[in-house]
């Protein structure tokens, strides 16, 4: 079996001080020796979720929400922010700099609005990932920290997508990229790559951009902080990741 996982909340806890579960370390080194291949599917940046994939020896990446896809070090798909709507999105990070940041392959790209967190993002990076927004020439995400509920049309492209933009709604902000990105297209595309099954598939996750990746997959897990409407469209809901939720699950259905 591919099992996918998802990095935050899900591998990664932010309980505290950002930390790996040991369970969950035990989870995926018992889910590799019974012949099962873990795997990531994340809505980070790939440079930012390289780090995290080394930890746990995994080589199979959806990174950027299914925009990026990597297997054994190598890209194989990248699919970017149309180039026509960049400056409509610079427009909107000019009126609202402490709510607006983007990614593309290398760097995020914030306002000091945010200077809590690049220490955390540097060191997943494994370097100075952060530039000013001024300097942004093409993306493959970008965010607005709102609600999708507060948009209004002055949040451009986020209240309104427009041709070749797909939104991603999260509990606390909004997300642009790719209209053909979301993780579970490239997780299709990564079996596909692969020569494997669809049916092979199980995935763990938390979040609203999981749920379309839980409905789908042949087994989705939904990890105990998630939301009642994640837990809905998964067929598992475990215990919370920092009870040894992912060791369990994997117990339970038979992976380990």
């Amino acid at each position: 079996m591919y099992v996918f996982f998802d990095i935050d909340n899900t591998l990664i806890s932010h309980k505290g001080i950002s930390h790996i579960p040991p369970e969950t370390r035990e989870a995926v080194r018992r889910l590799r020796l019974a012949g099962h291949i873990p795997a990531i599917a994340t809505g980070r940046g790939a440079f930012l979720t390289f780090t995290t994939a080394q930890e746990f020896g995994i080589d199979y990446l959806v990174c950027s929400g299914g925009a990026q896809i990597f297997m054994n070090g190598r890209e194989i798909h990248r699919a970017m922010f149309p180039d026509e709507h960049v400056s409509a999105f610079k427009d909107i990070a000019a009126k609202f700099p402490s709510l607006t940041a983007a990614i593309d392959d290398r760097y995020l790209y914030a306002s000091e609005a945010f200077s809590s967190f690049f220490s955390y993002f540097n060191a997943q990076a494994g370097y100075n990932c952060i530039r000013p927004i001024h300097e942004l020439s093409r993306i493959i995400i970008c965010y607005i920290m709102l609600p999708p509920e507060t948009l209004t049309p002055e949040h451009g492209l986020f209240s309104s997508p427009p041709e070749g933009v797909r939104l991603e709604l999260m509990h606390a902000f909004t997300e642009a990229r790719c209209a053909d990105s979301s993780k579970w297209s490239g997780i299709t595309k990564l079996i596909a790559h692969a020569g494997a099954d669809l049916d092979d598939v199980i995935v763990f996750g938390d979040g609203p951009n999981d749920i379309d990746m839980l409905t789908h997959a042949k087994i989705g897990v939904a990890v105990g902080n998630a939301s009642d409407d994640v837990k809905a469209s998964a067929d598992y809901a475990c215990d919370d990741i920092d009870e040894g939720g992912v060791l369990k699950a994997c117990k339970h259905l038979g992976l380990i």
